[in-house]
């Protein structure tokens, strides 16, 4: 199991950059991202706890359930399927005011399971992995400042 930290200054109120963060269909103006489909509506919140969220990118096809949603300070989630296939321990986003803005933190903690290899191409993974967070949240950080 490998774990992605990356964390960023954004220039907005927690609030406003945690509903960016957590609502999916932002994720489409993110470069790369093909396509996002809420595929199922969380329980309370369209994007809250028992959301099933779907992401494709050219790499990867992401399906992810909202484990925990705490506005504006915690997101978890979980991985049930992918391609390739993962093995999904956890992931999160936290949102903590600062100085400045919104202190994001974006953390997951996975492995690719792979018939061979599995902890080479897991190690090989990790840099595309922490790339897309970032790409997300310099994305984020864009649209919020224009805001």
């Amino acid at each position: 199991m490998r774990t992605v930290d990356v964390e960023r200054t954004i220039a907005a109120p927690p609030a406003d950059v945690f509903d960016w963060l957590t609502d999916v269909a932002n994720y489409q103006r993110v470069p790369l991202v093909r396509r996002v489909t809420l595929v199922r509506p969380g329980n309370t919140a369209g994007n809250g706890v028992g959301a099933v969220r779907l992401v494709v990118t050219p790499l990867m096809r992401l399906t992810q359930e909202i484990t925990e949603y705490d506005p504006p300070r915690l997101m978890r989630y979980r991985g049930l399927k992918s391609v390739p296939r993962l093995r999904h321990q956890e992931g999160f986003i936290s949102c903590e005011p600062v100085a400045g803005g919104t202190r994001v933190h974006w953390s997951t903690s996975f492995e690719l399971a792979a018939p061979a290899l599995s902890p080479l191409w897991t190690t090989l993974s990790v840099p595309v992995v922490r790339a897309s967070f970032e790409m997300v949240l310099r994305t984020a950080a864009r649209e919020l400042r224009g805001a």
